[in-house]
């Protein structure tokens, strides 16, 4: 009996680290077939514009200061600027979710029980670690395709190799799409996202809703 139920034990905690997948038909997402940075400029931009959706598995390092944390996350866009970012505990059970659409963001953190609702230049306010560019922009960013804005680039015939949103720096080494590491800088403030999963998808990104009992109105913070 011990050994029946140490195993059920560690079924529940492998079946709890299993990332919840959304639903819809995917597809590998299949590098570029350019040979010089004019054209994977123009490959990435057609891409951008036929988007459906994208759902990428991340490992991410965020650093603030001397500060420093290592998850796992999921990221979903679709093609309505919605995305919704889904950060992971060791064990695989929800520690904060960030979900963005053209107007509005949602951040619910699992782990305190605490949720935030307002606009994009609300978040931008309160969370200003992503400069002025909205989530969703730099969601594109992070799995390497071009946004909307005052961003500029630079590219590589495999991909982009940087991004300038302001005062935030993205770099991708190396050049690749989709993108293999992913460094987002604004001062001391960092995030390292390394790509281990990523795949077109049809599915839609739904808006989380925080459970009953959680507290409002607490504003994200890296």
């Amino acid at each position: 009996m011990p050994r029946v139920l140490a195993f059920l034990a560690i079924a529940t905690i492998l079946a709890g680290c299993r990332t919840a997948r959304p639903a819809g038909e995917e597809t590998p997402v299949a590098p570029l077939t350019s040979a010089s940075p004019a054209d994977a400029a123009r490959q990435l931009t057609v891409r951008r514009a036929q988007l459906t959706g994208e759902r990428s598995l991340l490992r991410i390092r965020a650093t603030n200061g001397d500060r420093s944390q290592s998850f796992r996350a999921q990221l979903q866009i679709d093609n309505s600027n919605r995305m919704l970012l889904t950060a992971y505990t060791p064990l695989g059970t929800t520690a904060i979710r960030l979900y963005a659409d053209a107007s509005e963001v949602t951040f619910i953190n699992d782990l305190e029980g605490t949720w935030w609702h307002g606009t994009t230049a609300d978040f931008a306010n309160s969370f200003g670690f992503f400069g002025t560019t909205s989530p969703y922009s730099m969601a594109l960013l992070i799995v390497g395709l071009p946004a909307e804005g005052s961003i500029t680039y630079d590219y590589a015939a495999t991909g982009l190799s940087r991004a300038n949103v302001g005062d935030v720096a993205v770099t991708y080494d190396p050049p690749s799409y989709p993108p293999q590491h992913v460094t987002i800088a604004r001062g001391s403030q960092k995030l390292e996202i390394e790509t281990l999963e990523s795949a077109m998808t049809t599915a839609r990104v739904a808006k989380p809703e925080a459970a009953n009992g959680y507290r409002c109105c607490v504003a994200p913070r890296l």
